[in-house]
């Protein structure tokens, strides 16, 4: 079962991953955490995704206030 409410999660290929950090200056190393064991990284186990430690993970949300669409990045942890 999903939250209908929870953001789409998106992972994110090694390249995918050091090009966007690399476009918003950020380091994988400083990134925060989201556990292997988390609700949105088993449904993406689920869709036939393979979500391993090291994995960067793209969460958007959009914003009703702001009218457009915000990214964050998450590094799995196990």
């Amino acid at each position: 079962m999903a939250w209908f409410k929870q953001p789409t999660h998106v992972l994110l290929t090694p390249t995918q991953a050091r090009r966007e950090l690399a476009e918003l200056k950020l380091d994988i190393e400083r990134l925060p955490l989201i556990s292997i064991t988390d609700a949105a990284i088993r449904e993406l186990a689920k869709d036939g995704k393979q979500v391993t430690p090291g994995d960067v993970i793209r969460v958007e949300r959009t914003s009703t206030a702001a009218g457009r669409g915000f990214r964050y990045y998450r590094k799995v942890v196990a």
